[in-house]
């Protein structure tokens, strides 16, 4: 029985330079049209507030003065809109 010598054949190169994957250049990346990102939506519960699904949010103007605010419950935000609004 014969031995047969099995050898690996390498595939040629360029001479000094050492071959690796293509990977793009931040200059040369496109924008990619299938990028998401998260808007928050608020649904109106009553005049001046608002409910995201987790918290609710009083927004109101008093003399020229913008009031923003977020609230874990539907009656500290009430709350707080009568304070603004009555003062």
């Amino acid at each position: 029985m014969a031995k047969t010598k099995t050898t690996k054949t390498k595939l040629p190169t360029k001479m000094g330079k050492k071959t690796s994957p293509k990977t793009p250049t931040m200059s040369a990346k496109k924008p990619s049209l299938n990028v998401r990102t998260t808007k928050t939506i608020y649904n109106p519960v009553s005049h001046h507030i608002y409910h995201d699904g987790n918290s609710y949010r009083v927004r109101a103007i008093r003399k020229g003065v913008k009031f923003s605010q977020c609230f874990s419950s539907k009656k500290k935000a009430f709350e707080f809109r009568k304070n603004i609004l009555s003062a």
